[in-house]
């Protein structure tokens, strides 16, 4: 008797199951009849900012500024980086040439330049998001030449040490997408 019930059981379990899990394969499924919406995960676009650095020649013992412009500058709150170079190469002297409100020489941190590095960081006074046209010129870094002849810089934007952060007035984050410059020693 014992037996009879548990087969029972397990019968009806395995009934149970078979009615609430069995689907047809999906070739015979109408696709307007389907059990389970298709579900299709998609990355929606994101925005980004562009920044560019220029190249430059120079002779060793002048100063060369490297032009940082910037491409997309839609409603952006603030944005922080790091600018690299090679210090056998390029001696920092100075930022100048400022092109956004509430810019100024404390958005710049120096502390790093003996290594070739500067880092940045600014936002928008008015906190309500700032929009400039295509290729604004955001400042020039200023640089003595101090590499050999024939030799060159990159002049990058990295995230360190300073975190690459750039936001919008809603509160996105964004990428930031970069050219570099070089800035080459002439003869």
């Amino acid at each position: 008797m014992k037996n009879k019930f548990h087969q029972f059981l397990l019968l009806l379990a395995i009934a149970m199951m078979a009615a609430f899990t069995w689907m047809p394969p999906a070739h015979q499924v109408p696709d307007n009849n389907r059990f389970v919406p298709e579900v299709v995960h998609e990355i929606p676009p994101v925005a980004a900012l562009t920044l560019t650095a220029s190249d430059i020649k120079a002779p060793k013992n002048s100063e060369a500024c490297v032009s940082v412009t910037a491409r997309d500058f839609q409603n952006i709150l603030s944005m922080q980086y790091t600018m690299q170079w090679d210090p056998k190469v390029l001696k920092f002297k100075a930022v100048q040439n400022y092109g956004l409100p509430g810019m100024k020489d404390n958005n710049f941190s120096d502390h790093l330049a003996n290594e070739g590095k500067l880092t940045f960081s600014w936002y928008d006074p008015r906190l309500v998001g700032l929009t400039q046209p295509e290729g604004v010129k955001l400042y020039d870094v200023c640089f003595d030449i101090v590499g050999k002849p024939g030799t060159a810089s990159k002049f990058e934007f990295t995230g360190i040490p300073t975190v690459i952060e750039i936001a919008d007035a809603r509160g996105t984050f964004l990428d930031l997408r970069t050219e570099g410059g070089a800035i080459t020693v002439e003869d």
